[in-house]
């Protein structure tokens, strides 16, 4: 599979009133010689109420962020929940070049039938382990302001298969553009997701996944602001050696409901859910805390006069 890339959608970017930015713009910036501590716990939950063979799907984190896991084989019913502990680093290099590590440990619940009987799994384990980049385009007086990530896992840990590193990489974009108080993002990613090998030692070729998320944020007041998108995402198909391709691509919609609240100067915290429109039975709920270590840089509105002067 190749990877694939998005072309960004160029709007005229509006003229940026000077007073409180909204809160969810922290996300979209560097700040050089400083960094950033990302904590998150996330609830995932599905729903399955058909036959259906073992297969792989997703939990969707956010800003084109994904975990791959197992579903279940049922027979008739099966339910999952999941908690997902987020933890991760960033540092400024520059005010456009930002590099990071993050990692996420999960505690899994699942309830099935097989041969007519119900089933009851735990387990906990570390999932993954990234290490990511993002660079910002902010100068550009034609185009909204934009940035670029990308991604690769240093340890891919998923439930039912060997471990490895290397196996998957994330690209991506953000354009977003700011009139005060609102600020409008679009996001594009593509995830590779690289040949595995199950414990039973069977090759399967996990399906890639392509997302896009359009999202409206706005600033209630200096310490509160709400958000809300929708977005769609698409994964391919598995395809295992010895036995060819068992599922079909899979295609969902989303909406995405949230709110950042500035809890200091330091710190902000954020909560989201998102949750299927279409194409499945399964929802994240998420709170996160991003903490600026060191020396506070300058308020967000200084930064955007300075750049706009």
């Amino acid at each position: 599979m190749k990877l694939k890339y998005l072309m960004p959608i160029f709007a005229t970017v509006s003229t940026i009133a000077h007073a409180d930015l909204p809160l969810t713009v922290e996300d979209l910036t560097t700040d050089k010689n400083r960094f950033k501590l990302d904590t998150s716990l996330s609830y995932y939950n599905q729903s399955q109420t058909s036959l259906a063979p073992q297969t792989y799907g997703m939990a969707d984190l956010g800003n084109g962020r994904v975990i791959i896991l197992p579903a279940p084989a049922a027979e008739n019913n099966s339910n999952t929940d999941m908690l997902i502990v987020g933890a991760g680093l960033r540092y400024g290099i520059s005010d456009s070049w930002e590099v990071g590590v993050r990692g996420n440990f999960v505690h899994t619940t699942e309830r099935y039938t097989i041969d007519q009987k119900p089933n009851q799994s735990n387990n906990r384990f570390l999932q993954d382990i990234y290490l990511g980049m993002q660079y910002s385009f902010k100068d550009n007086k034609k185009f909204p302001d934009s940035l670029l990530f990308a991604e690769i896992s240093a340890y891919d840990n998923t439930q039912g298969l060997r471990s490895k590193s290397g196996s998957s990489v994330l690209v991506g974009g953000t354009v977003y553009t700011i009139n005060d108080p609102i600020v409008l993002s679009l996001t594009g990613s593509y995830q590779y997701n690289g040949n595995r090998k199950t414990l039973h030692n069977t090759a399967v070729d996990l399906g890639d996944v392509l997302a896009i998320n359009g999202v409206v944020g706005f600033a209630v007041n200096p310490d509160i602001t709400l958000t809300g998108g929708v977005g769609i995402q698409y994964k391919k198909a598995d395809n295992f050696e010895d036995m060819g391709q068992i599922s079909h691509n899979q295609t969902q919609t989303l909406l995405n409901l949230g709110m950042a609240y500035a809890l200091s100067a330091r710190s902000n915290l954020t909560a989201n859910v998102r949750t299927n429109i279409s194409g499945g039975n399964n929802s994240t709920l998420s709170l996160g805390i991003t903490t600026k270590l060191g020396a506070l840089p300058p308020p967000l509105s200084e930064k955007y006069r300075q750049s706009n002067k």
